[in-house]
């Protein structure tokens, strides 16, 4: 009985093992759709820009125009190739008169991370290459609607919170120049510093062809073993058979007792996905109704990953999935101890401690 239930707590860990962990298959270019609150950030920054000033016979004088700028950014990664920005800018400049005047410009701006989106999403990933295109208004001494701004922002991770931003951009303002009578335009470079806000990254979405056929696998890998377990727990009931009574009852009886059952959970869930994953509990709960005894369900998390308040929560309610599944079964609501021990890191890898753990009193 002992080796039935060893074999069916490794053959559960090893099927059940999932989200947030590198061990099952995923797709490379394809991610989890992230919550509202993920992957915002907020930069700073700071540059110089030019605006060319068309001086006639005498050509356009670019150097002439050199001007500091400064920028606050706030925006937001919803996919890992895709986000949006609003940036509001600051920058300074010359006119055609060699005056100088400050400027305040707001721009929205469609942001695309050729990277990820090339070579596959990664995380930690050193560099990024994020090519942008927008519009926006400029107020000062001179107002009006901005027809576009183009740039390229180069990244550089320092943290999983911090990165190092590169900005080359272009403006063009509808500015009208009395020498010209062209719109006249800014070139420009940025050196900013973002900060991620609440959760950064996405979730590898898995690769559900690959993971069903890796758990077909294992799954005929557990009836194997089950069914050589059965043959030899026959062998041993005819041989207890021959035993009194009295003496098979207390065998059986603490056996079964002293083995705990688990039951493993994605990442954030507290959703038993198919009564595959608590393929043990008939049997516990037929042995609590027939004894008389009560069992405990203990709940954990994956201290890895969540606060420790949101673990907490997390493994009382995994823990009360397994319970209301032992009721469905018959055991009686009053005979269920339930308690929730919060994130742990008791097993390798992370997802082991995703689970409840069943034992009878």
């Amino acid at each position: 009985m002992k080796k039935l239930l060893i074999a069916l707590v490794v053959a559960g860990m090893s099927v059940n093992a999932m989200a947030q962990t590198e061990e099952y298959p995923v797709r490379k270019h394809s991610v989890e759709t992230n919550s509202f609150w993920s992957n915002w950030f907020v930069s700073l920054g700071g540059g110089v820009q030019v605006m060319p000033v068309d001086r006639g016979e005498n050509g356009v004088d670019l150097f002439e125009t050199l001007t500091p700028n400064f920028s606050v950014s706030l925006g937001k990664w919803f996919t890992p190739g895709l986000g949006l920005r609003l940036q509001s800018h600051f920058p300074f400049y010359k006119n055609e008169l060699g005056e100088q005047n400050k400027a305040y410009a707001l721009y929205g701006e469609a942001m695309f991370n050729l990277t990820n989106m090339f070579c596959g999403y990664k995380q930690d990933r050193l560099y990024n290459a994020v090519p942008y295109i927008g519009f926006g208004r400029l107020w000062g001494n001179v107002q009006g609607w901005t027809p576009w701004t183009v740039g390229y922002l180069s990244t550089f991770r320092l943290t999983d919170s911090w990165s190092i931003d590169l900005d080359l951009f272009v403006k063009q303002y509808n500015i009208v120049s009395v020498v010209s009578g062209n719109r006249n335009w800014q070139a420009g470079a940025s050196l900013g510093l973002s900060w991620h806000i609440g959760g950064r990254g996405f979730d590898a979405s898995p690769d559900m062809p690959a993971l069903t056929a890796m758990h077909a696998a294992q799954l005929a890998s557990l009836n194997e073993a089950l069914s050589a377990e059965q043959n030899e727990n026959k062998n041993l009931k005819e041989q207890l058979a021959k035993k009194p009574k009295e003496v098979i009852k207390e065998k059986v009886v603490k056996e079964v007792l002293t083995a705990p059952q688990s039951v493993f959970f994605a990442f954030n869930s507290a959703k038993i996905a198919s009564k595959k994953e608590i393929i043990n509990l008939e049997a516990l709960a037929n042995m609590a109704k027939n004894n008389g005894a009560k069992l405990k369900v203990t709940g954990y998390a994956d201290s890895a990953t969540g606060s420790a308040a949101y673990n907490q929560q997390l493994s009382e309610r995994r823990a009360q999935a397994v319970a209301k599944e032992l009721v469905k079964l018959g055991v009686a609501e009053e005979s269920i101890i339930v308690e929730g021990k919060g994130g742990v890191a008791e097993v390798k890898p992370a997802s082991y401690n995703r689970r409840a753990i069943i034992e009878a009193l």
